[in-house]
């Protein structure tokens, strides 16, 4: 069992009185990191995003994407990225975390990451809409 010894969460898209979140509409490219913000994550070894994605209404088989950066100095930023190995040869690819909804509803997520850099960054996105767009809120917790 781990034990964290502080936990600390803030909100990263949309806000949140109480247990009331409030969510940000999405678009067809990725919310600006400037509004998703800069998160200061040094000294944390894991952050969980708890995400809440509504598909709009009458939609179907919509999907939110998610990036996430990291930086050393906050000005230079790097994507996640896979590695996909075969014969001794790895892969790289930027990496995009993909949630398909299956109908109109809210879809309740947790995105556990670990941690390497100080800072870092979640930027979101959907695809697949036909008239309305959804929402998404975004919270997120760095376990120390």
């Amino acid at each position: 069992m781990l034990g964290y010894k502080n936990q600390v969460t803030q909100m990263v898209l949309g806000t949140k009185a109480g247990t009331t979140y409030t969510p940000v509409t999405l678009e067809s490219t990725y919310i600006a990191p400037g509004i998703s913000g800069v998160l200061r994550s040094g000294g944390s070894s894991r952050v969980s995003f708890y995400i809440i994605y509504t598909v709009g209404t009458a939609e179907t088989t919509n999907s939110i994407e998610l990036k996430v950066e990291f930086s050393p100095d906050g000005t230079n930023w790097f994507r996640a990225s896979n590695d996909s190995t075969s014969t001794g040869t790895s892969t790289l690819t930027q990496r995009e975390f993909t949630f398909v909804g299956a109908a109109a509803g809210a879809y309740s997520l947790n995105l556990p990451i670990t941690i390497s850099d100080l800072f870092m960054r979640i930027a979101a996105k959907e695809t697949g809409v036909a008239a309305a767009k959804g929402t998404v809120s975004i919270e997120a917790t760095f376990s120390e």
